[in-house]
């Protein structure tokens, strides 16, 4: 996007302005669709956002100035807004409680997957056909999902289910305020790191003189071991063990990564690093997200999971921008932005520890 951008004739600054544009009107988008979704159902919302986003995508071949990228990505970022909350709703309300982590985690591999894989896949078709060629191959991918997704949920109720699956003991159906706080402040933690590895992590390779192909190979790492975790049985860990062990576990391991990337001399020791990062968040996140789905009823779960990508976009948006200023502040220390963030989570940990003994509600 941003050297798309830079083609159409962007300032510096307003390339900035358009890459986070998306990101800003995602965030409120986000709250916006929980209630949405939990008022109108699951599969409206969703099929909706799949036709703007597949609209706001093919619009990025035809614009012709900078301004009118502007306002494609901010009508992207809302038309996205829906998608996860309602697809992990979905889940939530479909897959019984002993099963979540489990079905969380494939989930979180199937996001990760396609992370993993876009990017060089773009830089592919762009430095092939040109930029306008991704544009195009992702709005016919979104066309096709729209049509297979409006296809086998036809029998999905045009409102949000009132029970789990397994009947009115497959979960918790009313709000729990301690659970959600948790899945929250666990999250916000280790988006902070997710978002100073996108934005300090390149920097400090290209120091180091490394190539750019070797700096998307090291978050190659990260993203690997997180699914080879969500997608193996350990990512089921939560429903055998309890959701809040692998959860303080795996913030044990995020802390650990990014105090080792602080400390690293070398590739080598950077690449154990993301791998223990991604060890880390692969417990996490599939533990988190089945507290969201059991932190509220059915009825509610579209706003829990709203609140639960607003805050990972806010820890993200932080974790980037406060990487910037740290890096600015220290020059001659490049490890201070991640020993930052290790001390952000390692916060987290004992604050998810007390939340987690706060007495249930009734």
């Amino acid at each position: 996007m941003a050297p798309h951008a830079r083609n159409l004739g962007a300032s510096a600054t307003l390339v900035g302005v358009v890459v986070a544009a998306y990101s800003v009107t995602n965030l409120f988008g986000n709250l916006g669709a929980g209630i949405v979704l939990d008022r109108w159902g699951r599969r409206g919302p969703i099929v909706l956002g799949l036709a703007i986003t597949a609209l706001a995508v093919l619009s990025y071949a035809f614009v012709r100035s900078p301004e009118q990228l502007l306002i494609a990505r901010a009508i992207h970022g809302i038309g996205a807004a829906a998608l996860t909350p309602g697809a992990f709703s979905i889940i939530g309300d479909w897959i019984a409680s002993d099963q979540r982590g489990r079905a969380m985690g494939l989930a979180g591999a199937m996001i990760a997957i396609p992370a993993m894989i876009g990017p060089p896949a773009a830089g592919i078709l762009r430095d092939t056909w040109g930029a306008d060629s991704v544009f195009f191959l992702d709005a016919v991918v979104l066309a096709i999902t729209l049509i297979a997704f409006a296809a086998v949920t036809r029998q999905l109720p045009s409102k949000a289910v009132r029970r789990d699956a397994q009947g009115a003991a497959g979960g918790d159906t009313t709000p729990n305020g301690r659970l959600m706080l948790s899945a929250n402040a666990t999250l916000f933690a280790v988006t902070v790191g997710v978002g100073v590895l996108v934005a300090h992590l390149p920097i400090v390779l290209e120091n180091s003189g490394e190539s750019a192909a070797r700096s998307g190979f090291t978050f190659a790492i990260f993203a690997l071991v997180a699914i080879l975790v969500m997608a193996s049985p350990i990512g089921g860990a939560s429903d055998r063990l309890g959701r809040f062990v692998p959860l303080l576990a795996g913030l044990v391991g995020v802390a650990a990564g990014l105090a080792a990337l602080a400390i690293a001399a070398g590739y080598g020791a950077i690449a154990a690093g993301m791998a223990v990062f991604g060890l880390g968040y692969g417990l996490v996140f599939p533990a988190a997200t089945a507290l969201v789905t059991e932190s509220a009823g059915p009825g509610r779960r579209g706003m829990a999971f709203g609140i639960f990508y607003a805050v990972y976009s806010l820890g993200v948006a932080i974790g980037s921008a406060g990487s910037g200023r740290l890096s600015g502040l220290h020059e001659d220390s490049m490890g201070t932005p991640f020993f930052v963030a290790a001390a952000v989570v390692l916060v987290a940990i004992p604050i998810v520890g007390v939340i987690r003994r706060l007495p249930r509600p009734r």
